[in-house]
């Protein structure tokens, strides 16, 4: 949906400013809106449809350079009365919301950018909060201390440094913490996530994911993705059991269903009384009980 903002400001009841008198042939008065209004609440709509609601302390139109309206607190500065945006798409159905203490509308690419404390909401309960947002169609690109929660059942809670989401889907990167809750649940942290509606991830970048549900137990790698209960680690893989026993791998895969790990390729098992170096590993959830279809090395158990 692309919204004549520009349009809209004309339309309002806002104070519009006259030519100077009295400058000098080819000087003009920059960086002055064009018309201005205080405490302005209004709607626009097309075929019976609704496009934009506005809530601002004040409103201000440019027409230089780039074409604008800015929404915000009159003098710049702080103002204990946020700009209130709904959004809404061609058909007239809500698709968002936004709350921040300063927003700039766009006319020629209907983006939307808010700073300071950015609130938005999105369809089927997407939200998400950072320093600084932008809008545009169903993308969200957000910057500096971002909080998002996934729009649907089994969607992500991600902390990052910076977020895009779009159409459910979540790209983080920077510092990332972040639940799942759908196959069991993990706790992710990792340099890059992408998670998708539903509940599945990748993360990279030097993951570690604290498995729940049936397996209580750390994963570390370079990359782990989950879905549906099913989670791959790959690359420097190793995963600790709260018992004390661990198992370095390239390749590791837990199935929530069967309750068991597996290292198809080589393999290095340490735990109480026992050093196993092998190939071919399948094991329990705490990885107490287990099978292997070869030794590569010394086996060390005790008795």
């Amino acid at each position: 949906m692309r919204s004549s903002f520009l349009l809209v400001a004309l339309g309002l009841a806002a104070c519009t400013r006259q030519p100077a008198e009295g400058l000098p042939p080819g000087v003009e008065i920059e960086d002055l809106p064009e018309s201005e209004g205080w405490d302005v609440d209004f709607r626009t709509s097309a075929a019976g449809r609704p496009q934009l609601q506005v809530q601002t302390p004040y409103l201000a139109r440019y027409a230089q350079d780039t074409a604008h309206v800015y929404l915000g607190p009159p003098t710049g500065g702080p103002s204990a009365t946020p700009v209130s945006l709904r959004l809404f798409d061609d058909r007239g159905a809500a698709r968002g919301s936004v709350r921040a203490p300063e927003v700039w509308l766009y006319d020629a690419d209907g983006r939307v950018v808010a700073q300071g404390g950015v609130r938005a909401t999105v369809a089927d309960g997407g939200e998400v909060e950072a320093q600084r947002m932008t809008l545009v169609g169903q993308r969200i690109d957000a910057r500096g201390r971002v909080r998002a929660v996934a729009p649907g059942e089994g969607g992500a809670q991600v902390q990052a440094a910076r977020l895009t989401m779009e159409d459910g889907r979540i790209e983080a990167a920077g510092n990332v913490r972040a639940s799942v809750t759908s196959g069991g649940g993990a706790q992710i942290e990792a340099a890059q996530l992408v998670t998708s509606p539903g509940g599945a991830f990748t993360a990279s970048g030097g993951a570690r994911v604290q498995i729940q549900g049936r397996a209580q137990a750390t994963v570390r790698a370079r990359t782990v993705s989950g879905s549906g209960g099913r989670y791959v680690a790959q690359g420097g893989v190793r995963v600790e059991t709260s018992g004390g026993r661990t198992l370095e791998a390239g390749r590791v895969v837990w199935d929530e269903a069967a309750g068991r790990f597996s290292a198809p390729g080589a393999f290095s098992f340490d735990g109480p009384g026992a050093r196993i170096r092998g190939v071919g590993l399948s094991a329990t959830s705490d990885l107490s009980r287990y099978t292997f279809r070869r030794a590569t090395g010394q086996i060390e158990v005790a008795e």
